[in-house]
């Protein structure tokens, strides 16, 4: 697989990054595989000492772009390194060299398909289903939802490839070079959250490739409590998404206004806040 980069987005996470980085190695993952990216946090200096041990690429940001910056920072590193397949992790993500492989098997045995991932458990309940690939609905303003969410993997019963998705989960995806030849990059305007949302809407309508899931192999993921920066996010990149891909605004703007004066009423004045920014930036900042 030298062929593939699996690049891991660090952002104050050292001990995730470290931790993910040292078991791909222990499994005999090509170290020049591996590229970290750390999104200038207070990690960078770790960071860099860490991936010179280690002999992994590393790659510093001046400046904090978010997630699709910081990918493509690394992707386009890749690509001058003449690597044609790439895996997106997040630092929590807990993934075996062996479930890559089949990943980067399935995208070479499958020439129809031009972006998949795994399975998404939880670490700590690994029989719990995160993800089988997301849904998104515009005409409830693109909220998104995944496939047999919270559902126990021995209560489900599914092919081994699940095409009937609308995107595959960001934590853990993997796609060949010819998307971005086709399609260009994640859109780095968004920042958090939606932007493989957006990339692979904007796969599915303009190209043939398809999105899959391979149900049979997993990876695990930690959940995190959410707060006003993912609320202001989710909001504003919810409407940025209606108004590229002619969604239901009168939808997002309905139940965010409803949630903010929940907020209010609960004297949660950040979380209010984020919900009405994200509204106004949402309808009328730029694409």
């Amino acid at each position: 697989m030298k062929d593939l980069a699996i690049i891991i987005l660090n952002y104050n996470s050292f001990d995730d990054t470290s931790r993910e980085v040292n078991k791909l190695l222990e499994q005999n993952c090509f170290e020049k595989s591996i590229y970290v990216v750390d999104n200038n946090s207070e990690d960078k200096n770790k960071i860099r000492e860490f991936s010179l041990q280690k002999e992994i690429n590393c790659i510093i940001s001046d400046r904090n772009g978010g997630y699709a910056h910081g990918n493509n920072l690394a992707i386009k590193q890749a690509i001058k390194d003449n690597k044609k397949y790439f895996l997106l992790l997040n630092p929590d993500i807990d993934i075996n060299l062996s479930t890559i492989e089949t990943l980067y098997n399935d995208l070479k045995d499958k020439p129809d398909v031009g972006v998949i991932g795994p399975r998404i458990c939880y670490r700590n309940n690994q029989n719990k289903i995160y993800s089988d690939g997301g849904l998104l609905f515009p005409e409830k303003g693109f909220m998104g939802g995944h496939v047999n969410f919270n559902s126990d993997q021995s209560d489900i019963e599914m092919l081994s490839y699940n095409y009937q998705i609308d995107y595959v989960d960001g934590s853990a995806i993997m796609f060949r070079k010819e998307l971005i030849d086709e399609v260009g990059f994640m859109n780095e305007k968004f920042f958090m959250y939606y932007e493989e949302s957006e990339w692979c809407l904007r796969i599915s309508r303009k190209t043939k490739w398809k999105l899959a899931v391979n149900t049979k192999v997993s990876a695990f993921n930690t959940y995190s409590e959410k707060g006003s920066f993912y609320e202001y996010y989710m909001t504003r990149n919810r409407l940025w998404l209606c108004r590229l891909y002619d969604g239901n605004i009168r939808y997002v703007k309905k139940e965010r206004w409803k949630l903010a004066k929940n907020a209010l009423k609960n004297n949660d004045f950040s979380l209010a806040k984020a919900y009405i920014k994200g509204i106004y930036n949402g309808l009328y900042s730029k694409l």
